[in-house]
């Protein structure tokens, strides 16, 4: 899991029913993601979920 910017949090799973993530299993694929924009899904909805703050 990743925390992002926005202050979300992101299962980053190889094996999810609707997208595929084959980085995840190789380790310096992954390393290559570090720092890397990733669009928040809760964000891009209008969505607030409770890991977030006042």
């Amino acid at each position: 899991m990743v925390e992002l910017s926005c202050g979300h949090t992101q299962h980053l799973r190889h094996q999810p029913p609707w997208q595929s993530r084959a980085w995840v299993l190789d380790p310096s694929l992954r390393a290559e993601k570090i720092a890397q924009r990733f669009e928040c899904g809760w964000c891009a909805q209008g969505s607030v979920n409770d890991n977030l703050g006042d």
